[in-house]
C-alpha cells in the first residue's frame, strides 16, 4: 500500500507540473493575441475616375462633314475658342468602337450626320442603345447636334439617340426664324441672347421628355433641348454649325460645361440669384469653365445631376425633409457652398447648417474697430493673418464684407480659411462684444465623400450693391471675386480624397503660386489637391504633404536644406522638380542628384522634323514614350523647349528625344536619345523631374489655341505625375521566419518584415497551412506588431506546413507565404502522444529527478 501511495503521489506532482507547463504555454498564446487596433486610419483609394481638369470629348465624326472649312472645323473652333483650349478630345470614326472608348471620356458630341441616312442611323441606334443609356446615367453627357443632308432624312443625328435617350419626333427646318429663349434657368441659356435670329441650318423637333430651352418663335418646337437622366446630361441641339452663330457657339459651350454643373438654388426665395446679387458671379463662372443652372422648384433630379449646389439666406426655412436630401448629396461626393448673413437674414439656413456641424452667431453681425472700408467699421477687411493657407485663398490678398456672421462651432475636420481680428478690435455690431480669439467667418470641411465651403457673409458676393461706395461692385472688391471662384474650383472636386501640394517659394523661384503657376494651380484644384505654398523653407510645412514641388530659382539649397529634402522623400514622399533649361535649372541640379537624377544644365533642345510652329516646340510621340505608369493614356507630348538629363541612374525616362540624328542642342550638338523627363523611387517615397516650365503654364507656344499645359495629351500626362506621385500604394510584407525548410517546435517566434510606403499604421492577419498551401487556417488576427508567439504542440506534427501574414491599410492590403513548407515536430512517433518541446522535457526531467529523490529517500527510510 505505501509502494502505490508513494507511486500515486509521484504520478500527480507529474501531473500536476505538467499541468502547469501547458497552461504557461497556453498563456503565452493568449498573451500575444491583439484586439483591433482602434486607432487604425484607413488609407483612401485615390482612382482618378472624378478628376475633372481637362474635360475630355469623345467626337463622333464617321459621316460628318470633316472638310475643310466644314462643320468639323466650326465646332471644334468654336470649342478652342469658347473652352479656352481646356480640354482633350479624341476622334471615333467607327461606331462599333464605341463601347470600348466611352468610359474614357466626359462627353460624348455626336456631329451632325451630314454623310449618312435614316438606315444607317438606325443601325447605330442599336448598337449604342445597352450602351449610352448607363454611360449617361452615371454622369456623361452625350450632346446631339442634329439637322439632316435632305428633307427625306432630317434629324439623323437624332434618330441615333431616338428612344434610348430621349422621345425625338416631326423634325422641321427652322432656318432664319426667330430663336428665343423659353426657360432661362437652365444652364444651356446662360449668356445666350434672349432672342436671335437662327442661321442656314436650323431646326426644331417634337421632344416631349426633355425641357425645352430654345423655341422656334414661328412654330413653337423646342431648337435645344435639355435632359437629365440620373447623374448625366442629355441635349439636343438643332444647329450643325454649318453657319457660326454666336448664341448657337455660347449654347454648345455650355452643354460642353454640364461636365462641371453648379446649381443655384431659387427655390427658397434667396436674396441671391443668378439673374440678381449673383449675376455676375454665376458668369464669372461659366468664363472658367463651369455650367451654371437655377433651380426654381427644389428638385432632387437637379441635385442629382450637379456637382455644386449653391444655397444662400432667404426667407423660406428648409425643412428637414430638404436638408436631408442636401446631407446626402454632400455625403455622396457633392460640393455644397452655403452663403450666408447675420441675424435673421439667414434663419433658414440653421437648420442646414446645424446638420453638418456648424453653429453661428445668429444675434448680430461682425464689425472691426481699425481694419474696415468706407469710412465704417461694419465693413471689415480681411488681410495678412485673416487669410490662411488653403487652395481657397490662392492668390488672395484682400476680402471685403459686410457685417456678416461668425461660427462659433464647425466641424471637427473643418478648416477656417477666413479669419476675423484677435487683438480685440474685431467685435459684434451689438453690445459690442469684443472677440478675442479667431473666429471663422470662412469654413471648409469634409463630409464623407463631399466637401463644404460656408461663408458667413452674402455682400462679399454681391453684384447688386457698391456697399462701401468705392466705385466697385462688392463681388469684385478687393480679391472677393478670386476666393469665389476658388471656392468652386476646390468644391468641384468634391468625390476625390484630397491629397495636398506644397509650392516651395522659399529660394527666390522662376514661379509662384499666385501668378507664374497660378493656371497650374487651378489645374490642380480642379483634379482634388489641395493646393498649399511656404515662403520660409520649413520642414514643418510639407512633412504631411503628399507632394513636394520645387521649381528652380535664383537661390541654391544647401546641405541642409538638400538632406531634409531627401529625408522627405526616404520616408514616403512625393518629390516633383520643376525646371527649364540652363540657368532655369542650376539650383535643381544638386537636389536631383540625391537621387540619381543628373540634368544636362547646359542648353535646350530643338528637333528638325518632329516640331510645331518651330523646333524648338518638339513633339514627342511613338517610340519617344517611356514604359512606365504615369504614361498611360499619353501617346502624343507637346515640349516647349526645354532640357534633358546626363544620366538617371536606376530611374526611368518618361520620354526621350530621336536618336535618328534630327534632335540637336541648340547649339546643334547632337543630343539624340536622351531622357527629356524622369521618374525614380528612392527608398519609401518617389521623384519626377520635368525640365520645360512652360508645360506648366497656359502660354499658346505653337498658336493653336491650346496653351502648353493642355497640348495634345500634356494634361493627361501631368495629372498622371501627380497621381503617381501622392497615390496611396499598397503595403508590402515578407515572411522572415519560419520560411521553409525549417524542424520546429514548442513555442516560436513568427517574424515578418512590413513596410508602408505612406507611413499609413498597418495590421496583420496570421495563417498556417498543414497542407503546403492547399488550405489555410487563422492563427491571429488585427496583430499590430511584426511577430507573433506561435505554441506549435497545438498541431499535429506534419512535414507540409508554412506560414502566410497578410498585412492590411485602409482597403489595400499585401500577403506572403513562407518560400517553402517546414515540418512540425513535437510528439513521439509523430502524430500525437505528449508534447517534446524543450521546455517540456525540462519539466519532464525534473518530474522524474523529484520522483527518483522520493523514491531513494523512502527505501532509506524503509
Amino acid at each position: 500500500m505505501i509502494s502505490k501511495t508513494r507511486m500515486l503521489c509521484a504520478f500527480t506532482v507529474f501531473l500536476f507540473l505538467g499541468s502547469l507547463a501547458i497552461g504557461s504555454v497556453s498563456a503565452s498564446y493568449e498573451l500575444f493575441r491583439t484586439v483591433p487596433n482602434e486607432q487604425l486610419i484607413p488609407a483612401e483609394t485615390y482612382g482618378d475616375d472624378r478628376r475633372n481638369e481637362a474635360v475630355s470629348i469623345l467626337v463622333y465624326s464617321e459621316v460628318a462633314d470633316t472638310l475643310s472649312g466644314g462643320e468639323w472645323e466650326n465646332v471644334m473652333g468654336s470649342l478652342i475658342t469658347s473652352l479656352q483650349g481646356k480640354f482633350t478630345y479624341e476622334n471615333l470614326t467607327d461606331y462599333t468602337l464605341l463601347g470600348s472608348m466611352i468610359d474614357e471620356f466626359d462627353v460624348l458630341l455626336l456631329l451632325e450626320s451630314e454623310n449618312g441616312n435614316y438606315t444607317f442611323s438606325d443601325t447605330v441606334n442599336a448598337a449604342w442603345a445597352g450602351i449610352l443609356p448607363g454611360y449617361v446615367n452615371a454622369g456623361g453627357i452625350v450632346i446631339a447636334m442634329s439637322i439632316g443632308y435632305s428633307a427625306s432624312e432630317y434629324g439623323s443625328t437624332a434618330k441615333m439617340i431616338n428612344g434610348t435617350l430621349m422621345d425625338i419626333y416631326n423634325p422641321e427646318l427652322a432656318n432664319m426664324h426667330q430663336i428665343d429663349v423659353f426657360d432661362v434657368n437652365d444652364a444651356l441659356a446662360l449668356n445666350v441672347a434672349t432672342s436671335f435670329t437662327g442661321p442656314f441650318a436650323t431646326m426644331g423637333f417634337d421632344v416631349p421628355d426633355g425641357v425645352k430651352v430654345l423655341e422656334d418663335n414661328t412654330n413653337a418646337k423646342p431648337v435645344a433641348v435639355h435632359k437629365i437622366m440620373g447623374e448625366g446630361h442629355v441635349v439636343l441641339l438643332g444647329f450643325d454649325m454649318f453657319a457660326v452663330e454666336a448664341n448657337v457657339e455660347a449654347i454648345l459651350a455650355n452643354a460642353v460645361r454640364l461636365h462641371r454643373h453648379v446649381v443655384f438654388d431659387a427655390s427658397h426665395t434667396p436674396y441671391g440669384t443668378i439673374f440678381g446679387a449673383f449675376e455676375d458671379f454665376a458668369l464669372n463662372l461659366r468664363t472658367y469653365g463651369f455650367g451654371v443652372s437655377s433651380m426654381p422648384t427644389f428638385s432632387v433630379d437637379s441635385i442629382s445631376a450637379c456637382d455644386i449646389l449653391v444655397v444662400s439666406r432667404g426667407t423660406t426655412v428648409y425643412n428637414n425633409t430638404e436638408v436631408g436630401i442636401i446631407e446626402d448629396f454632400v455625403n455622396d461626393g457633392g460640393g455644397l457652398f452655403i452663403v450666408g448673413e447675420y441675424g435673421s437674414l439667414a434663419n433658414n439656413l440653421d437648420p442646414l447648417w446645424t446638420r453638418l456641424g456648424y453653429v453661428r452667431n445668429a444675434t448680430t453681425g461682425i464689425q472691426d474697430t481699425d481694419d474696415f472700408v468706407g469710412g465704417n467699421n461694419n465693413w471689415p477687411e480681411y488681410e495678412d493673418d485673416n487669410i490662411k493657407i488653403h487652395a481657397i485663398t490662392v492668390d488672395v490678398n484682400h476680402v471685403e464684407a459686410y457685417l456678416g456672421c461668425g461660427f462659433i462651432e464647425t466641424p471637427e475636420n473643418s478648416f477656417s480659411f477666413l479669419v476675423t481680428d484677435s487683438d480685440g478690435t474685431a467685435q459684434y455690431a451689438a453690445g459690442p462684444t469684443v472677440i478675442t480669439e479667431e473666429l471663422p467667418v470662412g469654413v471648409a470641411s469634409h463630409h464623407d465623400m463631399g466637401r463644404v465651403v460656408t461663408c458667413g457673409d452674402l455682400n462679399t458676393f454681391d453684384s447688386n450693391f457698391d456697399t462701401d461706395i468705392d466705385g466697385t461692385i462688392n463681388y469684385f472688391d478687393g480679391d472677393n471675386e478670386i476666393m469665389a471662384k476658388n471656392i468652386m474650383r476646390w468644391l468641384s472636386a468634391a468625390g476625390i480624397p484630397e491629397q495636398t501640394i506644397v509650392f516651395d517659394q522659399s529660394h527666390s523661384p522662376w514661379g509662384y503660386v499666385h501668378s507664374q503657376w497660378n493656371a497650374l494651380a487651378n489645374f490642380m484644384m480642379f483634379n482634388g489637391y489641395n493646393v498649399e505654398w511656404m515662403s520660409t523653407f520649413s520642414p514643418t510645412s510639407y512633412v504631411n504633404a503628399d507632394i513636394l514641388l520645387i521649381c528652380d530659382g535664383s537661390t541654391s539649397y544647401n546641405t541642409t536644406e538638400i538632406g531634409l529634402i531627401e529625408d522627405y522623400v526616404a520616408n514616403g514622399g512625393g518629390l516633383l522638380l520643376w525646371g527649364n533649361y540652363g540657368v532655369l535649372i542650376t539650383e535643381l541640379d544638386p537636389i536631383g542628384q540625391e537621387f540619381n537624377l543628373h540634368v544636362n544644365t547646359t542648353g535646350f533642345l530643338r528637333d528638325s522634323d518632329d516640331y510645331e510652329a518651330f523646333p524648338s516646340y518638339i513633339i514627342y510621340d511613338g517610340p519617344n514614350i517611356g514604359e512606365h505608369p504615369i504614361m498611360d493614356g499619353v501617346e502624343r507630348i507637346e515640349i516647349y523647349g526645354g532640357g534633358a538629363f546626363d544620366s538617371i541612374g536606376t530611374g526611368t525616362e518618361l520620354f526621350k528625344t530621336d536618336n535618328d540624328g534630327t534632335s540637336t542642342w541648340n547649339d546643334d550638338s547632337p543630343a539624340g536619345d536622351l531622357a527629356v523627363f524622369a521618374a525614380t523611387t528612392y527608398e519609401m517615397g518617389r521623384v519626377v523631374f520635368f525640365t520645360d516650365i512652360d508645360l506648366g503654364r497656359t502660354i499658346d507656344g505653337d498658336s493653336d489655341g491650346f496653351g502648353c499645359l493642355y497640348d495634345s495629351d500634356n494634361p493627361v500626362f501631368v495629372a498622371n505625375v501627380l497621381k503617381w506621385l501622392a497615390e496611396n500604394r499598397d503595403p508590402t510584407v515578407e515572411v522572415i521566419t519560419p520560411n521553409g525548410g525549417e524542424v520546429i517546435n514548442g513555442t516560436i517566434s513568427v517574424d515578418w518584415d512590413a513596410v508602408d510606403f505612406d507611413s499609413d499604421t498597418m495590421t496583420f492577419d496570421v495563417l498556417y497551412s498543414d497542407n503546403n498551401g492547399s488550405d489555410w487556417t487563422l492563427l491571429a488576427d488585427d496583430i499590430v506588431v511584426q511577430e507573433f508567439e506561435w505554441n506549435t504542440t497545438l498541431h499535429d506534427d506534419g512535414i507540409g506546413y508554412m506560414i502566410r501574414v497578410i498585412v492590411t491599410v485602409g482597403v489595400d492590403s499585401a500577403q506572403d507565404d513562407s518560400d517553402n513548407p517546414f515540418e512540425l515536430d513535437n510528439f513521439v512517433g509523430g502524430g500525437g502522444g505528449l508534447p517534446i518541446d524543450s521546455t517540456t522535457l525540462l519539466i519532464i526531467g525534473a518530474v522524474i529527478l523529484v520522483v527518483i529523490v522520493i523514491v531513494i529517500v523512502m527505501k532509506k527510510k524503509k
